[in-house]
């Protein structure tokens, strides 16, 4: 009986410390950076950032609000931890009705407004960041894609999944 109690209190302990590890590491995700100063929320998440052998991934975003939000991008390798680039320095203030385009590495053939600088991604993960509310967030409209950046016009592209903060909808 003693025996099978310890293995109970055990077992309780473990159980505690995973829970309390899995809520110190989305405590990190839930914490994003100023942004220019001005405070910032996670608006979209996006899984699958690539910058390694000729491909970049882009983000476009696209202001729908009536007033100017700054928009930035953090990108994170394959372990999470810290963001690999400045979300703040390459973070954009986006008019209303205006559209910017980020990317992992600048590309030929065409035109970014903000080059993130990421370093070599070989599986990574981003996250939107914009300086409004949570809710108005959603009115930031945003889409992703790897694309061959060496060639002009690009020879391959795919759309990337963007999903709202940490919840995934639609599957």
């Amino acid at each position: 009986m003693k025996k099978r109690i310890g293995r109970l209190v055990l077992g309780m302990l473990g159980l505690g410390a995973v829970l309390s590890f899995g809520s110190s590491a989305r405590a990190q995700i839930s914490s994003p950076p100023n942004l220019q100063g001005q405070p910032a929320v996670h608006a979209w998440s996006v899984p699958g950032v690539i910058n390694s052998q000729g491909l970049g991934t882009f983000f476009a975003c696209t202001n729908t609000l009536g007033s100017t939000v700054t928009v930035g991008v953090e990108v994170f390798g394959p372990a999470g931890g810290a963001a690999l680039n400045d979300a703040s320095a390459t973070s954009l203030a986006v008019a209303p009705g205006a559209t910017v385009l980020f990317a992992t590495s600048p590309p030929v053939g065409f035109t970014i407004d903000s080059n993130l600088s990421a370093g070599l991604v070989f599986k990574g993960s981003a996250r939107v960041l914009a300086t409004t509310s949570s809710k108005a967030s959603q009115q930031i409209l945003c889409t992703a894609f790897v694309a061959d950046a060496s060639f002009s016009p690009p020879t391959s592209m795919t759309g990337l999944n963007v999903i709202r903060r940490n919840t995934q909808q639609g599957e």
